[in-house]
């Protein structure tokens, strides 16, 4: 392998070497020259217009590369590429001519001619010895693409260059073969076209072509006629003109009809050629390369499409243009401009416009026709829906109201079929244009435009239809109207143009032709065979119906084959194929944008990551799909040796130690790696050598559980010995007699589990506990005997404050140590009040205010410290010192975030025990209970990756019910949660309902600006930035449309001057009329919708209280107290976030939430202030949404998106952590 293969295959990507090499062999590289003093070599290449590319340090094997263009995808460029296949021709072709003697042995010209001594058989020594010096670096890098075109008439040759557009005449004279160019006159030798054009005749395997063309043509000629089935009497030059193909020699070019004739088995027909192009088109690899507030305005969008170019190389051009619209808004009726951009225009651009405006920019940076035609057509497609769209047919006329045609774009399709027909010489396959199950002649049928991209009728209006597929497109640009072969050749006209054409279309048989027998066929076995190309894996899909017939489903027609008997016709189950293929492109990110390709494929980098082989490998084999050539690929190799493992086990003092050892031959895996492939269910595990291991399937079961229960540290697996759902699996594992004997006791502890026995009630305790509450206590007490942690889970409102100070008064024995009670700031007062009330022989100190002693001396000689979270943060460093009896947790979610401060300071409190109490330990997902479960019982679920990997993920995400099941299973025993609809039978009936508000006029219009202006920016801020990190920016408009939503006043906006509120009046006529005599809470989350509702109330004369963030802890107890007992006194206006917890309102009986939001825990909260033990009213609880507002769709939102997961706990999933684009549209529709 050479230096620039090396470089190649290392530095430039495959598409891109691609292109280089095309550009290469299509004669794009124009010159080359070689300076010696600085290692450089410089070459003229052609693309969109000429570059100058530069290679330097090819001989010390630095290589770099440079050029003119703009490219910045890569290192390397198409044009370098192209640089480089030239050099390395040069150097092949140099080190060659070094054996040729060099002697220069220039002729004179006669009359401007330059003689051809040697014309039988024409060498490169010849051309080099007769040419300038100056030439030679050309002479080495010239192919055949440099000739357009080479004729021959009236004993001339006559050879146009693509390279610089001269002509070339080579004559035979008396005898005598000269050559002459129309270039300027050099000193001496050949011109510079000369010496290209006999080059390429040496250097080719037609070297003796000037010999056939003047001596022996006349036998040629015959033989021609012969071929085609013309007697030698007709006239040649009638039918035929005469080229060379140095490719293919001499060659008889048919005119006329016989220019669409095939011979048999002959592939240098001009028809033959015409069909070969255009099956190369239609099959070739298609793979493409992997990778404000809107103002009103009297100017809308529309688009102009125009065709530029002529015949084959005429292409589409779409512009987006603005124009001022006609009163009743049906055209652009003036001004038209060219919108050169659309997002610094003061356009109103709806969201179609804006994905057409996105893919017209992105059509300039596209560099193949395939996947230029893609784009296109997409951008066709989205016309559809578009009012305003044009037609400009002269392309050299300004832009202006009369060069302008309005044209409809049809959502039907234009597409090629082929009809089989004959007349009395021929077989004719004659390509047919299907518009709208209407069937026209390609050739002749009065269209107004066609190319690739579209074809445009005019009955009583213009109408565009797209072209079905690149297939089709081919034709239409090709303008191939019929292929025909004599009637004598029909076997040979079905192999060479019927079975090739019906791959790609509809094949329509007249009679006469073919005995044709149409067949259904049965769908049998879905396939996939995979191949490597250049560094990557390709994958075919492919279908087998009854009696074998497999069928590629990358070929668009029916399935046809000739016998004995008949043509049989195959059809196709075409929906079960496409659902096929939907099923392979969702196997990898990289393949939803390669379904128009004629494979999928992927790097063997992104075949390998992540051990993505192994989920397509087990998908597949899920789904019953055959997977062939996976021996063959030789950059994905098995481990030769069978995999073995050990496992050894030892006890710790909180932990049992797994050492898990695997290796195949000499590879050694880590725990850690094989860890990985257990969890993600990978049969395949990759080696340090580069070769794929097998896991055996039997270990699977077994070491799933070990790893997902576990922790690895140093090297080991560690597993809590709280992990009791593992406990039996080890013990049958085991041999040593010192773990068996500690497992056995594990084991009889389990078993007394359901017998927890009962301890009485302490007499200080001055309440009448109920029967569940009770058993609590029994609960508490047997984790203490156990040294466990646990959760008390109990519904909000069953008394969880009772059950704790009944457990503290039974434990709290003479020189106990006291028990830390760490609570929100606003529980305070409700816990004094609890323990006077309930406990009043519990010593209480409350290690809380400015006053607070700074160590822990007033801590001794205590039952109970209290302390608020905030305050343990401030003074963790001594109070980490102190060794306390338990440490209890209320409203423990307050440290969900394993990574806040407040769930670190927790777990440094230096306790005997741990307790946790909440009402909702699950508010947003599973993952809120790792820190709480890991806080009573430190490291029972190992770190935070495994329980997200094991539990976190699958449940939240996944919905895996299974693994949810297991969860609740192994917190069952630590955690301990009650209803009220199961223990509280004697509770009222709750009543949930919604009140849906209208909207005034005013209130609505500044809605509706505000959601239309953050919808604009929101949509342009994702497309710019990415959903994940625009979160902030979507919370922050759901937040302004919220409260919107109650008062347009909240948002503090001078231009906003409308003071009303829909809500407002609806919550004040329901105080006033609808509740009559009952007490009511109505909580917000927004402290200045309870300031709107309470000047009301003071305007109306009505007496409430008032509860925020700013309430003193004395101003919340009378506050409260006031409520319950004022029986005059009916309102209390409750900030949610300051009231929504540790509140006993049991007074109220109706409850009003003014503002929904996410998670429906901090609204039953809310509800549950009042619908607690001690109600004995029926509870009502109303939402207020207002309508065709963004609260309706966040209510449809959480609905949608809401898990449940009741067998672990309680589940609401945080939708802001899940939202995805399509809930965005749906919030700001």
């Amino acid at each position: 392998m050479s230096n620039i293969d090396t470089f190649l295959n290392k530095f430039v990507d495959f598409q891109v070497k691609k292109r280089g090499q095309e550009l290469y062999s299509n004669a794009k590289v124009l010159s080359i020259d070689y300076s010696s003093a600085d290692d450089t070599w410089m070459c003229i290449v052609e693309g969109s217009r000429k570059y100058i590319t530069k290679v330097k340090g090819l001989s010390t094997n630095r290589i770099s590369t440079s050029c003119t263009c703009d490219y910045n995808w890569g290192p390397v460029c198409k044009h370098a590429v192209a640089t480089l296949f030239a050099i390395d021709n040069y150097n092949e072709n140099d080190n060659n001519e070094k054996a040729i003697k060099r002697k220069a042995s220039f002729k004179q010209r006669i009359e401007g001619k330059y003689p051809i001594t040697k014309y039988k058989s024409i060498t490169r020594e010849f051309v080099f010895n007769n040419s300038l010096s100056e030439f030679h670096s050309i002479l080495y890098v010239v192919n055949n693409n440099m000739i357009r075109s080479a004729f021959i008439n009236d004993n001339t040759i006559t050879v146009q260059l693509s390279i610089n557009n001269k002509t070339i005449r080579i004559r035979k004279i008396s005898g005598s073969i000269y050559i002459q160019s129309d270039e300027l006159m050099v000193r001496k030798g050949l011109k510079q076209g000369e010496a290209i054009v006999l080059m390429l005749i040496a250097q080719s395997k037609f070297s003796d072509i000037l010999d056939t063309a003047f001596t022996n043509i006349d036998k040629f000629k015959k033989a021609s006629l012969k071929d085609y089935g013309l007697t030698s009497k007709v006239s040649f030059d009638d039918y035929f003109k005469l080229s060379i193909n140095l490719e293919q020699g001499l060659q008889a070019l048919p005119t006329g009809k016989l220019s669409t004739v095939v011979i048999p088995n002959n592939k240098e027909t001009r028809g033959q050629n015409k069909l070969d192009n255009l099956l190369s088109e239609i099959n070739q690899n298609r793979n493409l390369p992997l990778s404000s507030l809107i103002r009103n305005s009297e100017f809308l969008l529309g688009f102009v499409i125009q065709q530029m170019g002529f015949d084959e190389n005429s292409f589409l051009s779409i512009d987006p243009i603005q124009g001022k619209a006609n009163k009743g808004k049906t055209k652009l009726a003036s001004r038209y401009t060219i919108v050169n951009d659309a997002a610094a225009s003061n356009l109103a651009i709806s969201e179609n416009q804006k994905d057409i405006l996105g893919l017209i920019d992105k059509t300039d940076s596209i560099e193949t026709n395939i996947e230029l035609w893609e784009n296109i057509n997409r951008v066709l497609r989205g016309l559809h829906d578009e009012k305003f769209v044009y037609y400009k047919s002269d392309t050299y006329a300004k832009l202006s109201k009369s060069s302008l045609l309005q044209i409809n774009v049809s959502d039907k399709f234009a597409s090629i079929e082929v009809d089989i027909s004959t007349d009395e010489m021929f077989l004719i396959a004659s390509m047919k244009v299907n518009i709208d199950n209407k069937m026209y002649n390609l050739g002749d049928i009065d269209l107004d435009v066609s190319n690739a991209n579209m074809v445009v009728l005019r009955n009583d209006e213009l109408v565009l239809y797209p072209v079905r597929n690149y297939e089709d497109g081919v034709v239409f640009q090709q303008g191939n109207h019929e292929i025909r072969m004599s009637k004598k050749y029909k076997a040979n006209f079905f192999d060479q143009v019927i079975s090739p054409l019906s791959k790609k279309f509809n094949i329509n048989f007249e009679p006469g032709t073919y005995n044709v027998d149409v067949l259904s066929l049965d769908f049998t076995k879905r396939q996939i065979y995979l191949s490597e190309e250049d560094k990557h894996l390709m994958v075919r899909p492919m279908v087998v119906y009854d009696g074998a017939v497999t069928v590629d489903i990358f070929s668009k027609g029916n399935i046809i084959r000739n016998t004995e008997e008949a043509v049989k016709e195959y059809k196709r189950n075409f929906d079960l194929e496409e659902d096929f293929l939907d099923m392979v492109s969702n196997l990898h990110p990289h393949f939803a944008g390669q379904r128009t390709n004629d494979s999928f494929y992927l790097h063997y980098d992104d075949f390998m990551k992540e051990m993505w082989f192994y989920n397509f490998f087990e998908e597949m084999k899920m789904k019953g799909v055959e997977v062939f050539g996976l021996k063959d690929l030789k950059n994905f190799k098995y481990s030769p040796f069978h995999a073995n493992i050990s496992t050894g086990i030892s006890t710790g003092i909180d932990w049992f130690e797994v050492d898990v050892k695997l290796s195949f031959g000499d590879n050694i895996v880590s725990i850690k790696d094989l860890k990985k492939a257990i969890i993600n269910k990978q049969k395949f595990i990759k080696l340090n050598d580069g070769s794929v291991g097998i896991l055996p399937s039997e270990w699977f079961a077994k070491l799933n559980n070990y790893f997902r229960q576990g922790e690895i540290k140093d090297g080991k697996l560690e597993i809590s010995k709280l992990k009791f759902s593992v406990i039996d699996e080890l013990f049958d594992n085991i041999d040593d007699d010192k773990i068996i004997e500690e497992i056995a006791e594990k084991r009889r502890r389990i078993a007394q589990f359901s017998e927890i026995k009962k301890v009485k009630v302490p007499k200080t305790i001055t309440a009448n506990m109920r029967d569940y509450q009770k058993e609590g206590l029994n609960w508490l007490n047997f984790l203490d005997e156990m040294d466990w942690g646990g959760i008390l889970a109990d519904d909000m409102g069953l008394g969880k404050t009772l059950q704790i100070l009944a457990f503290m008064q039974r434990i709290q024995k003479k020189n106990t140590p006291p028990s830390l009670i760490v609570i929100p700031t606003t529980l305070l007062f409700n816990w004094e009040n609890e323990i006077a009330k309930f406990a009043p022989k519990l010593k209480a100190h409350y290690h809380y205010g400015p006053q607070r002693a700074r160590n822990n001396n007033a801590f001794v000689g205590n039952d109970l410290v209290f302390t608020t979270y905030g305050i343990l943060l401030r003074d963790i460093e001594f109070m980490k010192e102190f060794r306390f009896n338990y440490i209890v947790l209320d409203e423990s979610q307050y440290i969900k975030n394993p990574h806040s401060r407040r769930f670190k300071s927790a777990m440094l409190i230096n306790a005997r025990n741990r307790i946790a109490l909440t009402g909702t330990p699950i508010e947003n997902s599973t993952f809120d209970l790792f820190a709480q479960m890991n806080f009573v019982n430190p490291g029972f679920f190992g770190g935070l990756k495994t329980f997200q990997d094991g539990y976190s993920i699958p449940i939240d995400k996944d919905g895996d019910s299974a693994r949810a099941s297991e969860l609740q299973r192994l917190i069952n025993p630590f955690v301990l949660r009650r209803t009220k609809e199961k223990v509280a039978t004697e509770l009222p009936a709750k009543t949930e309902g919604v009140i849906y508000c209208q909207m005034d006029t005013a209130q609505r219009q500044v809605y509706d600006a505000y959601r239309n202006r953050y919808k604009n920016e929101l949509m342009g801020n994702i497309e710019e930035d990415g959903l994940n990190k625009s979160k902030i920016m979507v919370l922050k408009a759901l937040t302004r449309l919220r409260q919107i939503c109650d008062a347009p006043s909240l948002i503090n906006n001078e231009e906003v001057t409308t003071a009303e509120s829909v809500k407002v009046k609806e919550i004040l006529k329901h105080i006033t009329s609808k509740t009559a005599n009952h007490k009511v809470l109505v909580f917000s989350q927004f402290v200045g919708m309870l300031s709107l509702i309470r000047n009301e109330l003071n305007r109306m004369g009505i007496d409430f209280e008032y509860l925020d963030g700013k309430s003193t802890r004395k101003q919340r107890e009378e506050s409260v107290n006031n409520f319950q007992e004022n029986k005059e006194l009916r309102v209390f206006l409750i900030s949610m976030k300051a009231g929504g917890t540790g509140l006993n309102l049991t007074a109220a009986d109706y409850v009003y939430i003014m503002d929904p939001w996410w998670n429906p825990a901090v609204e039953n909260q809310a509800i549950d202030r009042c619908y607690r033990i001690g109600q004995d009213k029926k509870v009502f609880a109303y939402r207020m949404i207002c309508e065709n507002t963004v609260e309706e769709k966040i209510m449809e939102l959480q609905a949608k998106k809401r898990k449940i997961a009741t067998d672990i706990i309680q589940t609401d999933e945080s939708i802001m952590k899940n939202i995805d684009m399509d809930d965005i549209k749906s919030l700001f529709g």
